[in-house]
């Protein structure tokens, strides 16, 4: 029996909507604070990208050129039974519009991600210091020459008048960020509301960021996306703590991993969760909205893929702590055809944290 072009497109959809992404865990790797490398101090990695040119990932640091310069690192790495090592390549410093190495506090970057042969880079600025310096999404050479800015939303951009009202708040804004491989076409978004927006989350409520979509470097679209609440992990009864949007992962145009960070003071604990999140054909397009408060608007859908507190116990017996995490990328296929994903925490150059890797692979089910 022949089957109708439109009968087979149905089945496909169907058995699109039926498949489950599942992800498992296969090494990690800590490299200590202090560790150096071509004059450098390892450290600060907050965004990482696979270059499947050349073999190589590439991983930002969010040193504000205090240590040294304003840098990402190339890392290469090896393969044994499905475990990954790495190791620093090269180190590439990134420059101003004048052609110079960025300044002390100058810039914050946070998320990259690679279209082409250009490296694109999320700074988060420093809103409250004095001058202000605002966020900022910037294209780079390879070598790290400086290329051009494009433009931010204006949801995001304060004045001294109004930084109270409406803006990003400060050191929670554009963190995450990926592109669509062979695409012009990326995702950032903020860490964590927008003061406009809504209030931030805590143990009891449900804080609401905005996603930004970006087709051939115009921002086309804007999203509102859930984040989960703070943990409940009380320490003398009290609960004290922040989440934030902090990387994600483009699968498609509609579908992504988006990554949340919990951090709890009190409990010296980060709790890190990925997602598979939609954007679906009834998600509001909220680019043209200068609040969402109040609105009635429809947010991404998201699903919880993988709680890493549920892999502790898998990690390296001389760090068994889920760190820092705050960059997230796909990396080289698996030898069973499988996706790999790699994760890296920014140890905030502090002796007590480490620059920790973790692999995962993904796969998916009907």
């Amino acid at each position: 029996m022949k089957l109708s072009i439109f009968f087979i497109i149905q089945l496909f959809y169907i058995a699109s909507a039926f498949s489950e992404i599942k992800l498992q865990f296969l090494n990690d790797q800590n490299i200590p604070t202090g560790e150096k490398f071509m004059e450098t101090e390892i450290g600060g990695l907050s965004g990482i990208v696979f270059d499947p040119k050349t073999n190589l990932f590439l991983a930002v640091s969010d040193d504000r050129s205090k240590n040294n310069p304003a840098r990402f690192y190339e890392l290469q790495y090896k393969i044994n039974s499905n475990k990954f090592e790495f190791s620093p390549k090269t180190v590439v410093f990134l420059k101003d519009k004048t052609q110079q190495t960025y300044k002390k506090n100058t810039i914050d970057f946070e998320g990259i991600t690679l279209i082409n042969d250009q490296v694109i880079i999320s700074s988060e600025g420093s809103i409250n210091s004095e001058p202000s310096i605002a966020p900022e999404i910037i294209v780079f050479k390879r070598d790290g020459s400086y290329i051009r800015n494009l433009q931010v939303s204006p949801m995001l951009i304060f004045s001294k008048d109004n930084k109270d009202q409406f803006g990003a708040r400060d050191n929670l804004v554009l963190e995450p960020l990926s592109s669509l491989p062979n695409k012009p076409i990326f995702l950032t978004g903020t860490e964590e509301a927008l003061i406009q927006d809504d209030r931030i989350s805590t143990p009891s409520y449900e804080s609401t960021v905005r996603i930004f979509k970006y087709e051939n470097e115009l921002m086309t679209k804007s999203f509102a996306y859930k984040l989960d609440k703070v943990p409940s992990i009380p320490v003398g009864g009290l609960t004290v703590g922040e989440t934030g949007l902090v990387d994600m992962i483009m699968l498609d145009e509609n579908q992504f991993l988006s990554m949340e960070r919990s951090y709890l003071p009190l409990a010296k604990k980060s709790v890190v969760k990925i997602f598979l999140t939609t954007i679906k054909s009834d998600s509001t397009d909220i680019s043209a909205m200068d609040s969402i408060k109040d609105k009635k608007i429809v947010p991404l859908e998201k699903k919880l893929l993988l709680n890493l507190d549920e892999i502790k116990d898998k990690l390296s017996a001389n760090f068994q702590e889920i760190d820092n995490i705050e960059g997230m990328c796909l990396g080289p296929k698996l030898l069973n055809g499988n996706q790999s994903i790699v994760l890296v925490s920014d140890n905030n150059f502090s002796k007590t944290q480490r620059t920790q890797f973790i692999v995962l692979e993904m796969s998916q089910s009907n």
